[in-house]
Formats: C-alpha cells, structure tokens, sequence
C-alpha cells in the first residue's frame, strides 16, 4: 500500500517537472506575420468583410482573457514556473487557427517541427 502510494507520489512529481519543449518564437513570428499579411491583403482588395473585422478585434480580447486565466490558473496550481508557457500557448492556438482559417488552401509556409 506504502509502496503504490510512494509510486504514484514519483509519478505524479516526475510528470510535473517534464515539460513541453520550449515555445519557437521563431516559428510563431512566422506565422504572425503569415496572418497579418492575409488579413492586410483582404484589406487592400476590398475583400475584408465587417464580421471579419470584428472577429479580429473579438479574438484579441478573448485570447487576452484567457491567457490571464491560464497564467493566473499555473500560479494559483503551483506550477508558477510553467505560467508563462501557459500564457504564450494560448496566443500560439489562437494565431495558429487564424493562419489555418486566413490561408489560401493551395499554397502554405512549409512548417518545421
């Protein structure tokens, strides 16, 4: 009984301290960009509708709301050395389902991972 208790004590300290490989800022600046650019070309061409614009601004706000809550969600776990990972993840999700949804389905950046 000592032992499977002492065991899942391991476990449970050992999956804490492995963590997601460092976030790429390379890689996300990359992909900003990529975003930024389609969503300028839609401006320019006239093809940037007013939902469009006004998802733009309400995925800003949310991404905002919801990166405090993850960093304030690690520190209030414990895990304050993992917050700031939580917060860059819920930017990298949210700029990476706007490159999938913006981009032309014909042609995409390569990813490396």
């Amino acid at each position: 009984m000592t032992l499977k208790l002492r065991l899942k004590v391991l476990f449970e300290f050992f999956g804490r301290l492995r963590s997601k490989s460092p976030p790429n800022f390379w890689q996300f600046g990359l992909t900003v960009r990529e975003v930024i650019a389609a969503r300028m070309l839609r401006a320019m061409t006239g093809k940037l509708s007013a939902i469009e614009a006004r998802r733009m601004v309400m995925e800003k706000q949310s991404a905002v709301i919801r990166a405090h809550f993850a960093y304030m969600e690690s520190i209030l776990n414990g895990e304050a050395a993992s917050a700031l990972g939580a917060y860059f993840d819920v930017y990298q999700r949210a700029v990476e389902s706007n490159r999938k949804r913006l981009s032309n389905r014909r042609w995409r950046w390569p990813r490396r991972r």
